[in-house]
C-alpha cells in the first residue's frame, strides 16, 4: 500500500502510530500530528484547530475523562452533539480505548436511541434523556477540558471502536461495531485518496455532519494527507458557496441534493462558480441530469460513490467514467467488492445488491447492475442520506 505522494517520513510515521494505537483513527491523528504539525487541520463553525492542536485538544479531554468522567472505569462513549466538542470528544474516546458512539443531537428522540447504551458516558447540550442511567457531561465542557495538558497519558491496550447504528426500510435499527480498521481499511481509504486525489495542500468541504459515515472517513483522510477538513453540515447552499470562495476550497463532497442546490442557488443569483477541483457526490442516487449540469458548470471533475454504514466507501466512479456512464457509482475500491446476490462470479447480472468493505460483507437493500466491473444502482437507496 502507498499514497501518490507520500514519502518515506510519512510511511514511517504512519506504521509508528499504528504501532501504539492499532489501526484505528488514534493512530492517523497522533500521524497527523507528528508529521504535518502546524498545517491548518480542522474546521468546524468557526472553531479551528492544526493537527497538533487537535491531538492535544484530544489527549487533553481524555486525560480529563479518565480521571474524571470515567472515574477509571471503561464505558461506552455517546457523543450526540454538534460543533467542535465532536470531533474532539471522538478523538479522546478513541484514544482511550473506548466503543464511540457518534449522533446526530435529533437521533436521542428517534428510533435510533433504541441502540444507544442506557449506562454509557453521554455527551449531549440538551436534557438528560429519562431512559438514560450514566453520566452525562455537556459539550462545553468537553470544550473547556480541551486546554488540559494530557501529554502524560499512559497507552492502553484497548483498541477503540467506532460503532455507527442505522436504520433499514423495515425500521429494524442495526448497529455495525467498527473495530480496528486493520490493513485491508487502510487500503481501502487510500484506494478512496487515490481516486479522488487529495493532496495535502487541499481544503476539503464536507456537507455531510462529521458524525455520519461519509463525514467520519473525510476525517481519515484528512488526518491521512494532512488536507484541511472544513465541516459545512446543516448549511444553506448560499452559505457554503461562501465557504467555497472565503476558505480557498479545491474539493466538495455533497449529496446529490446538497450539489443540485448550490447548482440552483448559482442560477438564481447569477454569480461565477467559485472554482473547484474535485466533487465528490454520494449519499442519494445521481442521475444523468445532474452530471451534465454540475460538468457545464465546473468541467469534468465530479466523481461519484457508492458505500454502507457497514462497509464504508466500497465502489468510485472517475470523472472519465462518470462522463461515459452518467448513472454509475463506479468501479471497486481496493480491500473491497460488492456483486448481485444468487449470482455467481463476477459477470453482469442485475438484482439486489451484495458489497464488501471494512471487513463486512452486508446484502444491502438497493437492486443494481453489474455490467463490465461496473456497478450502477438500479433502484433508490433505503436510506438516503437525508442529512443537509
Amino acid at each position: 500500500m502507498a499514497l501518490r505522494g507520500m514519502g518515506p517520513t510519512h510511511l514511517r510515521s504512519i506504521f509508528t502510530s499504528v504501532r501504539e494505537h492499532g489501526f484505528t483513527i488514534t493512530a492517523l491523528a497522533r500521524h497527523a500530528a507528528r508529521v504535518h504539525g502546524e498545517r491548518p487541520g480542522l474546521v468546524v463553525d468557526g472553531w479551528s484547530a492544526t493537527y497538533c492542536q487537535l491531538w492535544r485538544a484530544a489527549e487533553g479531554v481524555a486525560a480529563v475523562l479518565y480521571l474524571d468522567g470515567l472515574g477509571r472505569r471503561p464505558r461506552p462513549l455517546v457523543i450526540a452533539c454538534d460543533g467542535p466538542a465532536m470531533p474532539i470528544a471522538l478523538l479522546a474516546g478513541s484514544r482511550l480505548g473506548l466503543d464511540v458512539m457518534p449522533l446526530s443531537p435529533r437521533a436521542l428522540g428517534d428510533e435510533l436511541v433504541r441502540a444507544v447504551p442506557k449506562d454509557a458516558l453521554l455527551v449531549h447540550d440538551g436534557e438528560r434523556p429519562a431512559w438514560h442511567r450514566g453520566p452525562v457531561l455537556p459539550a462545553a465542557r468537553v470544550l473547556a477540558w480541551a486546554g488540559t495538558d494530557g501529554s502524560g497519558l499512559g497507552s492502553t491496550r484497548r483498541r477503540a471502536r467506532i460503532v455507527l447504528p442505522s436504520v433499514t426500510a423495515s425500521g429494524t435499527v442495526a448497529t455495525h461495531v467498527q473495530g480496528a480498521m486493520g490493513l485491508q481499511g487502510l487500503r481501502q481509504l487510500a484506494g478512496l485518496h487515490d481516486r479522488l486525489g487529495v493532496a495535502g495542500t487541499d481544503v476539503v468541504l464536507a456537507c455531510a455532519p462529521l458524525h455520519r459515515g461519509t463525514g467520519l472517513q473525510l476525517l481519515g483522510m484528512a488526518l491521512l494527507t494532512g488536507a484541511t477538513l472544513v465541516s459545512a453540515a446543516h448549511t444553506s447552499a448560499r452559505d457554503r458557496l461562501a465557504i467555497i470562495r472565503d476558505r480557498f476550497v479545491s474539493v466538495v463532497s455533497a449529496s446529490p441534493s446538497q450539489l443540485a442546490a448550490m447548482l440552483d442557488e448559482l442560477e438564481r443569483s447569477g454569480e461565477e462558480a467559485p472554482r473547484l477541483r474535485r466533487i465528490l457526490v454520494s449519499g442519494q442516487d445521481i442521475d444523468a441530469e445532474l452530471v451534465r449540469r454540475a460538468q457545464e458548470t465546473w468541467g469534468p471533475i465530479v466523481l461519484s460513490a457508492y458505500g454502507t454504514v457497514q462497509t464504508g466507501t466500497v465502489a468510485v466512479a472517475t470523472p472519465e467514467v462518470l462522463a461515459a456512464h452518467p448513472g454509475t457509482v463506479g468501479h471497486r475500491l481496493p480491500g473491497c467488492d460488492f456483486g448481485i446476490v444468487g449470482h455467481r462470479g463476477r459477470g453482469d447480472a442485475t438484482g439486489l445488491l451484495w458489497v464488501r468493505g471494512a471487513h463486512a460483507t452486508v446484502i444491502t437493500e438497493d437492486r443494481g447492475r453489474v455490467a463490465e466491473g461496473r456497478l450502477t444502482l438500479t433502484g433508490a437507496l433505503a436510506r438516503p442520506d437525508a442529512s443537509e
